[in-house]
């Protein structure tokens, strides 16, 4: 989908002001028209204020309820770039709406909106500098991300962080919108965590390194309850990586990533035989583990992804995230190692 298309999709998704305020005068008139019918009962006409608040309350309390779900923010529509009407509402339906904010003196952060699935969690956040600040660089991150399950720092489960710098219309100013990746073991909807940043940081062109322009902490607990998009497949076949047993467990597939699960006891020889490949080619260890997608229209994907080995439990979990979200129900085989997997709905 184009940009064009996005911004018609994402107002078809969004009630307007005039649609609101036509769906509350109706209640009302329903509301009033039931009241002449019933006046000449008192203890009804006693009641019916109460009633008709109680009415108000739930629409609004279950309009609060659909937008923590339905309504995906625009930003969120042009970096997914969903295939079609269909899965944009598909995706919809599992975002998350957080809309928190914290700030100091040096700033504020405004986290959005989440959505994922097992393994891929995307968070859309606004960064607003003090007034004069221009934030232009061609990159931004923060430096020191931080998620946990509590405020100890045990069970640190997340094995992996990125950000991308989307395109807000005005690059002089001094707000940037930032999709934080994060990339886990298993999936992370429904939890609350304590989350933090630290010191925003721009790429310097000359050197291509980041550099912290703006210092500080933006820290808060953090609820991430949208809804995992992702269908798991069991696999448990036997295969061979680089000349040692292993056996694949799952795939776990969505319109955002694909994550494989294998598992191994020679997990240390396979990844020391990377490293002499990365010595060899001059390619990390993410480029010797590639997938090949095959879709129904007979076209092919051939993807890299980020590993991360537990030498201790002897499983790698390889993740591939998509560049646009792709239908995943039009995915019918997956070839790891020479070795094809077929997916069925």
């Amino acid at each position: 989908m184009s940009d064009k298309h996005i911004n018609r999709l994402f107002e078809a998704l969004t009630p307007n002001t005039e649609h609101k305020e036509k769906m509350f005068q109706n209640l009302l008139v329903q509301s009033q028209n039931e009241n002449k019918k019933q006046r000449e009962f008192t203890p009804v006409k006693r009641w019916r204020p109460a009633i008709l608040c109680a009415i108000l309350i739930g629409c609004l309390t279950s309009t609060a309820l659909a937008a923590a779900y339905m309504g995906l923010d625009e930003a969120f529509l042009k970096f997914l770039k969903p295939l079609n009407q269909e899965q944009a509402q598909y995706l919809s339906n599992g975002a998350y709406v957080i809309n928190k904010q914290v700030e100091n003196e040096n700033g504020t952060l405004t986290i959005k909106q989440a959505i994922g699935d097992s393994n891929t969690t995307y968070i859309l956040m606004d960064f607003t500098a003090p007034k004069g600040t221009v934030l232009n660089a061609a990159g931004y991150r923060f430096e020191v991300p931080h998620i946990t399950y509590d405020g100890a720092g045990r069970d640190k489960f997340s094995r992996s962080y990125g950000f991308k710098v989307l395109d807000d219309g005005n690059p002089n100013d001094n707000k940037i919108s930032l999709i934080m990746s994060i990339g886990t073991d298993n999936s992370i909807a429904g939890k609350t965590f304590d989350f933090s940043v630290e010191n925003l940081q721009a790429i310097n062109p000359l050197t291509k390194n980041f550099e912290t322009v703006i210092p500080g902490y933006w820290g808060t607990m953090l609820k991430l309850d949208f809804k995992d998009t992702s269908s798991l497949y069991q696999i448990d076949q036997d295969i061979t990586l680089y000349g040692y047993k292993a056996v694949l467990k799952t795939i776990s597939i969505s319109p955002i990533s694909i994550t494989l699960k294998t598992g191994s006891n020679y997990l240390k020889e396979i990844f020391n035989y990377t490293l002499s490949l990365e010595k060899k080619v001059g390619k990390d260890e993410s480029g010797h583990f590639p997938i090949t997608i095959n879709y129904k229209d007979g076209t092919s994907n051939l993807l890299n992804g980020s590993i991360n080995m537990d030498f201790i439990e002897g499983e790698m979990i390889t993740t591939y995230s998509f560049g646009n979200v792709i239908n995943d129900k039009e995915i019918t085989s997956v070839v790891f190692f020479d070795k094809e997997f077929p997916i069925k709905d």
